[in-house]
């Protein structure tokens, strides 16, 4: 499914979610919620990507970047804007999700001017803490790698994962690639006050139940849960 259309069926989810009267910066935030449900729905119906299950289900906290935006011919460079879910590892639940923006990624070559769907999953709670405590640079604050695709890998047997994140990536043409070291994350606060209709840090939105509830999540919730 082309992006554009993508985004036409996730503004009319969104119109019905948040009802005429809500702010236009709240409906753009839910449209982005429902385009990160239907990126994670395309990731778990591929077959190629049936690694990355184990990922997310170890996950402490994924971020969904439906359309990350590659820089020119050998300058390399990503944009996005994304949503991160914490994840409970007793009770496996998943949180409301905290809206971020992701820059920079500059290591490999990359074919400019796609957009890409990104998903990272945050391996460890150390992770976690340092993308919601302050700017979160991969490969400084974290270290960080490509996750393994392909219908020939196996859905893995280990769960000693390396490294502090992983980046999963899928386009709708020619594959050139995401960098992982030094892309910087960091949080989009005043989407986050707009969406839940209160001023909240990133960290209380992952971190603290009850505080923040949207049930325009609901749906991107129950696909993750599905990994």
């Amino acid at each position: 499914m082309r992006t554009s259309r993508r985004r036409l069926i996730a503004l009319g989810l969104a119109s019905a979610t948040l009802g005429l009267g809500a702010p236009a910066l709240a409906a753009e935030q839910q449209i982005l919620v429902d385009e990160a449900r239907i990126t994670a729905e395309r990731f778990l119906g591929d077959a190629d990507y049936k690694p990355m299950h184990l990922y997310v289900q170890n996950a402490y906290g994924v971020l969904i970047v439906p359309d990350m935006l590659k820089g020119a011919f050998f300058i390399g460079g990503q944009y996005g804007s994304g949503v991160f879910l914490g994840r409970d590892a007793q009770s496996g639940l998943w949180s409301e999700p905290a809206f971020f923006t992701v820059a920079g990624g500059s290591l490999g070559l990359q074919i400019g001017g796609e957009k890409v769907a990104a998903i990272y999953t945050f391996m460890n709670p150390r992770a976690v803490d340092r993308l919601l405590s302050a700017q979160f640079k991969i490969g400084a604050n974290a270290g960080g790698a490509l996750g393994p695709i392909g219908s020939g890998v196996g859905a893995g047997t280990t769960l000693n994962f390396g490294e502090d994140v992983y980046l999963f990536s899928q386009n709708e043409g020619l594959f050139g690639g995401l960098a992982v070291d030094g892309t910087v994350i960091h949080p989009k606060d005043e989407w986050n006050a707009a969406y839940y209709g209160q001023k909240l840090s990133a960290t209380q939105i992952v971190k603290q139940k009850g505080v923040a509830s949207q049930a325009g999540a609901a749906e991107l919730k129950t696909v993750l849960s599905r990994f």
